[in-house]
Order: structure tokens, then sequence, then C-alpha cells
């Protein structure tokens, strides 16, 4: 492999990159959701989407979601990358590690870094954004424990979304209608992440120059799409992602902030290649 092809990035696409993921393979519903896995995929998709909304609106309120928190976003990608670009020109910088720390997932963060070769400056710039869209919206609910014990939780897995359910205390089979929805109710309630994909639409600057005599020898500038996804913390019970209600509006109060966990589906796409 030559150098500039190494350069090119396995942590940043450029702009003449494919996606990552070309076509998503979303999960399809289980055989017994009947009438749904009747639908067409891209009508399931929809409605997975719809259901990301919905939670958000009503978790976050209309006025936030999703005008609000795409100017959010926008701003936050900007600020995340230029953090970054300084971060892997200056690892030992312990301030923008700590900034860093608040914006960033640490494995995305972890990733970046693991990647920087001591004899190369990288600098990424987002000189001009154009516009912002909601992409995916990934859901899941249920105790957090659940995706790593499958021995007493059973785990959904539809579209983009994942739901960790107790196992049944008894035969299945001797369980009532009214006893089964209780037990998925009460699974559902002890928590939920949400995380968002975003759409920017931007010219992206990417360079990387040798540190010896500042040789550049990888540049890359364009516009294009940028897949960034954000997500919420994990809130066990669920209903600790609202703090409050305001008393004029009674729109929900959030005491809590995003960061962003993925960049191009980076971490996703590794992750499914490990699978």
């Amino acid at each position: 492999m030559s150098t500039l092809n190494l350069l090119s990035s396995v942590t940043w696409l450029l702009s003449s990159d494919k996606p990552r993921i070309s076509k998503y393979p979303y999960e399809t519903p289980p055989r017994d959701w009947g009438l749904i896995g009747l639908l067409p995929l891209s009508l399931q998709h929809s409605l997975s989407r719809y259901l990301g909304q919905r939670i958000l609106r009503l978790n976050m309120g209309d006025e936030y979601f999703p005008e609000q928190f795409l100017v959010g976003a926008s701003l936050a990608s900007r600020r995340a990358v230029e953090l970054l670009s300084s971060q892997l020109k200056s690892p030992d910088d312990k301030a923008l590690t700590e900034e860093l720390h608040q914006m960033m997932g640490p494995d995305l963060l972890d990733r970046f870094m693991s990647s920087v070769n001591k004899d190369m400056n990288i600098d990424i710039d987002i000189p001009q954004i154009y516009d912002a869209n909601v992409g995916d919206i990934w859901i899941t609910l249920g105790n957090a424990n659940a995706f790593s014990n499958e021995k007493q939780y059973d785990i959904l897995r539809w579209m983009t979304v994942q739901v960790g359910i107790h196992k049944a205390t008894k035969n299945e089979e001797d369980e009532s209608f009214p006893e089964y929805r209780e037990r998925i109710a009460k699974s559902i309630l002890e928590g939920v992440q949400v995380g968002v994909d975003v759409l920017i639409d931007a010219d992206v600057k990417y360079e990387v120059t040798s540190k010896s005599d500042n040789d550049v020898l990888l540049y890359d500038e364009g516009r294009r799409n940028i897949r960034m996804r954000f997500a919420t913390p994990y809130f066990q019970p669920a209903n600790k992602m609202v703090t409050g209600r305001d008393p004029e509006t009674g729109e929900p109060i959030n005491d809590w902030n995003w960061r962003l966990v993925d960049i191009d589906q980076l971490l996703e796409s590794e992750s499914m290649h490990e699978e």
C-alpha cells in the first residue's frame, strides 16, 4: 500500500471516498410480530424513524426537536472536529482532552487517538456548513445489562430499535397475556438511550503534513455529507431522561448533554466487520 493510500485515512473519509456502509443491513422483525413483517422494508424503516421522533419529542419537546437539535448538532460537530484536529497534533494537551471527553464518546476519541502517527500532523476543518438533516434514529430500550446477558433477557431487534426484555420466570405457555404485557412494559421502562444520525452537508478540508519539514503529504478538500451520530446518556430508569417540566409551558427539562459517538460510521462499520 502506498503512503498516500495509507494516509487517506482509515479514520477519516475523503471527499472521493464511498460510504463505509453502502446499504445498511437493518434487522427485520421476528415472525410473531404479525402484520409488521409483511410491510415493505422501506415502510418499516419509516415507522421505526417515526417512533424515534416521537420518543424525542415527548421527552425533549416539540420546540427542541428537530430544529434546535440540528442547530446545536451542527455547531457541536464543527467544534468537535476543531478540537479533535488540535488534539491529534497535541495528544498530551490535558485541557483539550478534558473538553473533548465532554463532547465525544470515549470509544470514538480513543479510536482517533490510537491512529496518531507521531511523524505527521493531521488538520481537519469544516469551514462551511450548508444544511443538516436527521437521518436514522437508534433506540435502545431496557436494562443496559440486557445486551450482554442473554441468559436473563430476550433481545428483540427491529430496524433501528433494540429492546432488552426480562425472560419469563415461568413457562411462557402458562403466562397470561396481561402478565406478558406487564413484563414487557416493566422491561422497557428500565432504561433508554437514543442515538441520532445527523447528515451534515458541508465543505471539509483534510490535510496531512510531515512534522519534520512541514511537507504536505495529503490534501483533500470538497463538499460532502458527513454522518455524525449523537447519543444521549443511558438513562436508568427511562424516566430519568426528563429532569422536570417547565411550569409555564409544560415543556420537558433535560439536564444532560448529547455526545458525538461516531463519525461516518467508523466504529459501526468496524464493529460489523468484527462480528
